[in-house]
């Protein structure tokens, strides 16, 4: 039996104006009819215009920001808390939130310090290697990637005039995507859709071919060799870069050079935002909405890692649902240890103060590797 009362805190977002919330008043019912108490922090469905009303009539108490980070062992945000925040962590604390540990590491560290237990979303994993968390925001972050292309492929924005949706007697855009995950589906999908002519790459030809057997008919798939890359992405009026993860030792795969090729007005759309000076080095810095897209060699550059705060509805209600069973076993499982989860606890990365998952030791170790030299 569990030692302690269920309770989970949802807490209000923190960081550049950020209007969304992790779990919606639909998710609430659900942890309520498991058992949970659940705090709400004043304010925090605002963005989405839902009210504290609309929590509570889903049974959560409205609570302020010091008792929803010091009412429970379990609290869960969107993104990783602000500096500012860092002040409310407890010892014996389990914290979740995209935390990006890799690029994060002074965060990281004060987790470490405080005795916090973190979770990020995007190591949980499932038993055949799926990471289910990452499925909304990647696909949402492909579709992405395609509209803002079309939109940067106009002349009054400085692209080339190209037209991604096909118009009878104009030549077709030509599209490559590189990966074929969640984001580079997406992104291959709304391509097509717009009557593109698609060319996907990816590694695996054993993946590669199941994947294909997921697209329309008239979408290439090849396997992603510097042959290829040298061939398609001269010709190309967008590339989408969409592998799964790009770090600190993360090869160059499009070197300048190459995107110098690209004809004026082309553009090249990195969706896999990680670190490190590898993959797409032309398109280092990351740039938000609002904010003017870098031309490089005349090629716009689009590195953008919180893509889909710009659809903040969608993103939170497809989060939310997505989210909701997997936060549930999680709570469950750190309750009540007879009822372990190994989804979510692919998902620590600190506990008993210190980092724990391999990828970002990893990322550490190259990192002091590259400050010793």
């Amino acid at each position: 039996m569990p030692s302690t009362p269920k309770h989970i805190s949802i807490l209000k977002e923190t960081r550049d104006a950020d209007r969304r919330v992790i779990l919606l008043p639909d998710a609430v019912r659900r942890f309520v009819a498991d058992g949970f108490d659940v705090a709400v922090e004043a304010g925090a469905g605002a963005g989405l215009d839902i009210g504290d009303h609309d929590y509570r009539a889903a049974g959560a108490r409205i609570v302020d920001t010091a008792e929803a980070w010091g009412s429970g062992r379990y609290i869960v945000k969107y993104r990783y808390p602000s500096e500012a925040e860092w002040r409310h962590f407890r010892p014996d604390t389990h914290l979740c939130a995209w935390f990006y540990p890799g690029e994060t590491r002074a965060l990281t560290e004060e987790l470490c310090r405080r005795g916090v237990t973190a979770y990020t979303y995007e190591f949980f994993r499932t038993e055949d290697g799926h990471f289910p968390l990452m499925a909304p925001d990647s696909e949402i972050s492909g579709r992405l990637a395609v509209l803002e292309a079309a939109h940067l492929l106009l002349n009054v924005e400085g692209g080339s005039g190209v037209l991604l949706a096909h118009v009878p007697g104009a030549r077709r855009a030509r599209v490559v995507v590189i990966g074929h995950g969640n984001a580079g589906g997406a992104a291959a999908r709304t391509a097509a859709a717009l009557g593109a002519e698609v060319t996907v790459l990816g590694r695996r030809a054993d993946a590669l071919r199941r994947f294909a057997t997921t697209m329309p008919a008239d979408v290439t798939c090849e396997l992603n060799t510097p042959e290829a890359l040298e061939r398609l992405v001269p010709e190309a009026d967008l590339v989408v870069g969409a592998i799964l993860i790009s770090t600190y030792d993360t090869p160059v795969m499009v070197p300048p050079e190459l995107v110098a090729r690209m004809r004026p007005g082309s553009v090249v759309v990195d969706i896999t935002c990680g670190y490190g000076a590898g993959y797409l080095p032309s398109a280092s810095t990351v740039v938000r909405w609002g904010k003017p897209v870098p031309r490089r060699h005349g090629v716009a550059f689009v590195k953008n890692d919180v893509m889909p705060m710009a659809v903040h509805q969608s993103c939170a209600e497809a989060n939310s649902v997505n989210m909701t069973p997997h936060l549930l076993a999680l709570g469950n499982a750190i309750f009540d240890p007879a009822r372990p989860d190994p989804v979510s606890a692919a998902g620590c990365f600190v506990a008993d103060g210190r980092v724990i998952h391999p990828v970002i030791l990893h990322d550490y170790a190259v990192l002091d590797g590259q400050a010793a030299e």
